[in-house]
């Protein structure tokens, strides 16, 4: 079977699910092809996997700087304020703005490599409305529960592209996911609302077993509870310093607190060179094998991005979410509403509110329990083996 994956331009994007599934297709025997923006092509090849450059296709914050999609709040706030993810910028922009060029280029690339399956990521609809026009069976790898998919606004901005090809109006706000949707968290983390019937959940593979945890930290204190920090690898990078004055707070935090901290300050941020807060009790990095290090924390400073979210829950560890934009804000608050976490905004972010907040979920021990039962879920799930046979099954005679 050949079977085509589709993805935003942008790593955050590919790697949580969309990656993993492709090797494991490539592995049953499939032959498989991702296709996305040129920009991440190369992250693609890096696994063996065949890319197919969509010509018309960027990323999201290349849409921003491009000017092509107007964000929602001045960029500079970037780090100094949450910003919600406004359901109907995620329509303008998500759909509005990135499938239709998405679309057209994987209409052209779909009638070339004919593919018998389509696979797009949850937030990239291209693939969908490819699948749609040509009437090729198609499925959702969902890398972002919380997104607000069923919003009249989404459904709006999908029936202007159906329109545009020849396509029948639709009334179902999950039309997208009706046949097929795989998660990679267990259901629990889901809204009630948002379970679907089409819905199968699976578990991501561990890291290969190359991987080797970084031989500093691992030397690092033991008669401490180990709090490891994080707000992504392009955090700092933003517009008027990112979030760097939130990071000097997180290492103000940990400072104050009986912990070792382990804070990932970002992509090219040397420790060695960082101007900002220092505590004897922090150690400092630019990157950190996050999965790894999460298996043996005892929380997790995070800024809800959901690969974060899912590898922290698979390990079974309480958070503090930061969230800074995107969906993070929904992830945040869903962590809260189930019990296994504690959200902090980033402009109520100081160093005493996140002091109390780390020291409140070490402190809780049903935060704990929550959290490890749904380590046990994550475990319970199926591996991704199975996802292809599934979406197979799930999709046969629904175009």
């Amino acid at each position: 079977m050949r079977i085509l994956f589709t993805a935003q331009a942008s790593y955050s994007h590919l790697a949580p699910l969309v990656l993993p599934a492709a090797e494991s297709a490539r592995r049953a025997g499939h032959e498989v092809a991702v296709a996305t923006g040129g920009a991440v092509a190369d992250h693609i090849e890096k696994r063996g996997l065949t890319a197919l450059r969509l010509p018309n296709v960027v990323g999201m914050q290349e849409a921003l700087q491009q000017g092509g999609v107007r964000p929602p709040v001045d960029l500079r706030r970037f780090g100094k304020v949450t910003i919600e993810l406004e359901p109907e910028f995620f329509a303008r922009a998500f759909v509005g703005q990135l499938a239709g060029p998405a679309a057209r280029d994987l209409i052209d690339v779909a009638r070339d490599w004919r593919p018998d399956l389509i696979l797009h990521e949850s937030t990239e609809f291209g693939g969908y409305l490819a699948g749609e026009r040509l009437g090729i069976p198609h499925g959702v790898l969902d890398i972002a529960p919380m997104a607000p998919y069923d919003h009249p606004a989404v459904t709006e901005e999908l029936n202007k592209h159906r329109a545009d090809l020849g396509l029948d109006r639709i009334t179902d706000p999950w039309h997208a996911f009706r046949t097929f949707r795989a998660g990679v968290v267990p259901e629990d983390f889901y809204p009630e609302a948002n379970r679907l019937p089409s819905a199968r959940h699976y578990r991501v593979p561990a890291p290969a077993a190359e991987e080797i945890l970084d031989p500093e930290i691992a030397r690092l204190p033991a008669d401490r509870p180990l709090v490891l920090a994080t707000l992504g690898s392009n955090a700092t990078h933003f517009p008027g310093g990112g979030a760097l004055p939130l990071l000097d707070a997180i290492i103000e935090a940990l400072g104050d607190l009986p912990v070792t901290g382990v804070v990932a300050l970002g992509a090219n941020t040397d420790p060695r060179e960082w101007r900002g807060a220092r505590a004897a009790n922090v150690h400092l990095t630019s990157f950190v094998q996050q999965e790894l290090l999460l298996r043996s924390s005892d929380a997790f400073l995070t800024h809800a991005g959901f690969n974060g979210t899912r590898e922290a829950l698979a390990a079974g560890v309480p958070m503090v979410a930061v969230p800074l934009f995107a969906e993070q804000s929904r992830n945040a608050a869903r962590l809260q509403e189930i019990g296994v976490g504690r959200r902090v905004d980033a402009q109520d972010a100081t160093p005493e509110s996140l002091a109390a907040a780390v020291g409140e979920v070490l402190a809780d021990r049903v935060c704990r329990a929550r959290a490890r039962s749904l380590q046990r879920r994550s475990h319970a799930l199926p591996g991704l083996d199975r996802l292809v046979a599934d979406a197979v099954a799930a999709t046969a005679g629904a175009n």
